[in-house]
């Protein structure tokens, strides 16, 4: 059986706020952006400005979001593995050719989607300690 994927929530804070190229890309993003790892994890991210504020672990079907991230604990794993698999790589060709769920307010997702795509690298650094985003 495949390990769980969860993301530990203080490193992501650590490493988003520290990451000069997530800064330059998010400077003027106000959001807030839910992430669904299948049924393992659901946390959503609050940004200020570009920087991350608060995150939330508890995340209800009620509580609001601008963006979503969400995919299945299989589309996750090939997401964040250190050296991903063709089309795994990024949030858009997972969602073209693996079903992976980019959703929400597509101007602010294509707006801000290199901050977005960064944030991915940052996940993938914090699933696999002592990787470099």
């Amino acid at each position: 059986m495949e390990p769980t994927l969860s993301l530990d929530l203080d490193r992501v804070r650590a490493l988003v706020n520290s990451d000069p190229e997530f800064t330059l890309q998010a400077r003027h993003l106000d959001a807030a952006i839910r992430v669904v790892i299948g049924t393992a994890q659901t946390f959503r991210l609050v940004l200020s400005g570009g920087k991350l504020t608060e995150i939330d672990p508890t995340v209800t079907p009620f509580d609001s979001y601008d963006i979503q991230l969400a995919g299945s604990q299989e589309q996750w794993t090939a997401l964040l593995a250190a050296t991903p698999n063709p089309f795994y790589q990024d949030f858009y060709p997972a969602m073209l050719h693996h079903g992976f769920r980019i959703e929400g307010n597509m101007e602010m997702i294509m707006a801000y989607y290199p901050a977005i795509r960064r944030l991915g690298d940052l996940f993938r650094a914090v699933a696999n300690d002592g990787v470099s985003a």
